[in-house]
């Protein structure tokens, strides 16, 4: 009010007083914008009654002589009341519209917080893993919302911690003090958050049922196998093993028949020996307990004796060998490689006519050594190519062996680093064995 009354005391020679009331009105609205309706209106009237007194003839007193100047001073009057309510209320609206940005920033924040617990409660992994991924960071990399499962609550420095009310594990929600976060914003993520901690918390109770009865329902399985092993696998080498020692009992068989007879108990004797050994290899895999003897080790040469233990026992078969001697060493356990190749190669064999060969082949690239065993017999049904590889698994129910040499292989394969897969190409069925490549030692 001073400097808009010195202005027009300035103005007052050059202008006529009913105009310089137009200083007054500025001030009026520059008060109405940033103090309200209230000081606007009170600048107003004392605006009027300052340019009464002292501009308007007669001067320094409340009286006026002149009946235009009495309207001139009622419109500026009116006109400042006007102009203090509209001010006023675009005052209030700018205020009104500043809140409501807040509060959509506020909503928005929460949104792509929930968003992101949400998303990651719904992929895979351990709850814990899931919930470290939802902390957000602030612009000076601290990490402003974190979710834990606790009892107690532990927050960092300038953290703010809120209960989750969870109805199974106790949660805390802790908050970054540098958000603003108000109590009604803690109160409505806590709730949402929680509802969607129990949500996976009960995907997790019932995953672990799942995967329970699943594990019963396979031990099941495995054990009928076992039963189904033992009652039919076994029964056949010792059938053979009984009659031929019945028979040894009859003296008047010939010195022809008795060494036959020691032959199939030999036979027999040796059929039942491997089974058993593959039952306990078996039980040592399924456990965990393969526990292999890493050595520099010849592919080569493990596949040689493999192929050689094979032809002992079939002799009328041929194996096509085409395994290079130049084949980088690799670090694994030799005797569980060859037992790994003894039992794919007789498989194949198994599994080949009488006059085609089985070809085995080996060779390196991409960082790893690969062994492939090779037959052109009977292929594996498409039904039964995902489960080749478990225990108890026959190609042919009717046919040979007990479905438990596939399952070895790729126990002692893994155990040792390495990959096993089933290549079926145009009618001939193989198996590809890789091992990554690793530092050669220096020679010797």
């Amino acid at each position: 009010m001073a400097v808009s009354t010195a202005l027009v005391a300035l103005l007052d020679t050059v202008t006529p007083v009913t105009g310089l009331a137009v200083v007054y009105l500025l001030a009026v609205l520059l008060l109405a914008i940033h103090r309200g309706e209230i000081a606007a209106l009170g600048t107003a009237l004392i605006s009027v009654l300052t340019l009464n007194l002292l501009f308007i003839e007669p001067r320094y007193t409340l009286t006026i002589s002149d009946a235009e100047n009495i309207v001139a001073l009622a419109v500026f009057l009116i006109v400042a009341v006007v102009v203090g309510r509209l001010a006023t209320r675009a005052r209030e609206q700018a205020a009104e519209a500043e809140r409501r940005a807040i509060v959509a920033a506020a909503r928005e924040r929460e949104a792509r917080m929930l968003a992101a617990a949400a998303s990651s409660l719904a992929d895979g992994g351990g709850l814990d893993t899931q919930l470290r991924s939802i902390a957000g960071v602030t612009t000076q990399g601290q990490e402003h919302v974190r979710v834990e499962l606790c009892h107690a609550p532990s927050p960092a420095p300038g953290e703010l911690a809120v209960r989750l009310p969870t109805s199974g594990r106790a949660a805390w929600l802790y908050l970054s003090e540098e958000q603003s976060w108000t109590k009604e914003d803690q109160e409505r993520i806590s709730e949402a958050l929680a509802r969607l901690i129990d949500v996976a918390l009960e995907r997790e109770r019932l995953s672990a049922q799942a995967a329970e009865a699943e594990a019963i329902r396979r031990a099941e399985v495995a054990k009928t196998a076992v039963l189904h092993a033992i009652s039919h696998d076994l029964r056949s080498p010792l059938t053979g093993i009984t009659t031929a020692a019945s028979g040894l009992r009859d003296d008047r068989i010939g010195p022809h028949d008795r060494v036959e007879l020691v032959s199939v108990i030999s036979d027999e004797a040796a059929r039942l020996s491997r089974l058993v050994d593959d039952l306990l290899d078996l039980s040592r895999i399924e456990a965990g307990a393969v526990n292999p003897q890493p050595d520099w080790c010849d592919v080569h040469d493990v596949v040689v004796t493999a192929a050689a233990q094979v032809r002992t026992r079939r002799m009328q078969h041929p194996i096509e060998f085409a395994v290079s001697s130049n084949l980088p060493l690799l670090r694994a356990d030799p005797v569980q490689l060859e037992r790994v190749f003894t039992n794919l190669i007789d498989n194949a064999v198994k599994f080949s006519p009488s006059n085609v060969p089985v070809r085995v082949s080996g060779s390196a690239g991409g960082g790893r050594v690969t062994i492939r065993v090779v037959n052109r017999g009977a292929t594996v049904p498409r039904h039964q190519r995902a489960r080749i590889f478990e225990p108890f698994v026959r190609v042919n129910e009717k046919g040979h062996g007990s479905g438990l040499g596939l399952a070895i292989c790729k126990g002692f394969v893994e155990a040792n680093g390495g990959r096993i897969a089933l290549q079926v190409v145009a009618g001939d069925t193989g198996f590809a064995v890789s091992f990554p490549l690793a530092p050669q030692p220096a020679p010797a």
